[in-house]
């Protein structure tokens, strides 16, 4: 575990990932260190240029996630990876009935995660993404999950959002992915100098891990579009 950690700090996701997939293999009940494949796995596809190579790491994110939900499903943070990883299937989903149903569970376990450990900063996180992906959906793809709202009164908005994100600005203040995100979500509800106050503040965070860096980047170029 500690090996793999150091080799993340080193922004070696995939030689980290193996260290971690050893100590899972030495220690099976070790949810720790099955999370952290689902994790990588996440961070290694979202990095994979071609379609099929995203989904198979997703598909083994998904294995990892759903095998540390299975060793404890009380664990804050087993939710929060099922519902990353169902994330990660809406953005390579076409077909809408299967879009609703990961759509509707990313909810559940975020829902889960924030009722398990209200500290539990990435949580909110999720939870603030969600709301962010579900008011800026297509017409034709808000249509398509119509059916998650019938009768239940509730819908995502982006105050919601921008709330959630900054409950996990205030509990974990150097994630970069939540900055970029809350950015986001600013520039959607057009209150742009806090987007880019919130970029230019992500460019200072500590680079911690692989991920950060390409968050970062992808920050400046929104920054860029927004100045």
């Amino acid at each position: 575990m500690a090996e793999g950690k150091k080799l993340e700090q080193q922004l070696k996701d995939a030689e980290a990932i193996e260290k971690y997939k050893k100590a899972a293999f030495i220690q099976p009940s070790n949810q720790q260190a099955i999370l952290k494949c689902a994790e990588l796995s996440v961070a290694i596809g979202n990095r994979q240029a071609e379609l099929d190579k995203k989904v198979q790491y997703y598909r083994e994110a998904y294995q990892f996630a759903n095998a540390a939900y299975k060793l404890d499903s009380s664990k804050a943070q087993a939710n929060y990876m099922m519902a990353v990883v169902y994330g990660k299937f809406t953005e390579v989903e076409k077909k809408n009935d299967a879009l609703v149903n990961y759509t509707r569970l990313i909810k559940n376990y975020a829902d889960k995660t924030v009722k398990l450990d209200p500290q539990f900063a990435r949580g909110w996180h999720v939870l603030g993404k969600w709301h962010l992906e579900m008011v800026s959906l297509s017409s034709i793809k808000k249509a398509a999950l119509k059916v998650i709202y019938s009768g239940t009164g509730t819908e995502a908005t982006i105050n919601e959002a921008i709330a959630h994100m900054e409950k996990c600005k205030t509990l974990e203040p150097y994630y970069c992915l939540n900055f970029y995100d809350l950015a986001r979500a600013y520039q959607f509800n057009k209150q742009y100098e806090k987007a880019i106050q919130l970029l230019e503040q992500l460019k200072k965070l500590p680079t911690r891990k692989q991920e950060d860096a390409e968050v970062k980047a992808l920050g400046a170029t929104l920054l860029q579009q927004l100045q």
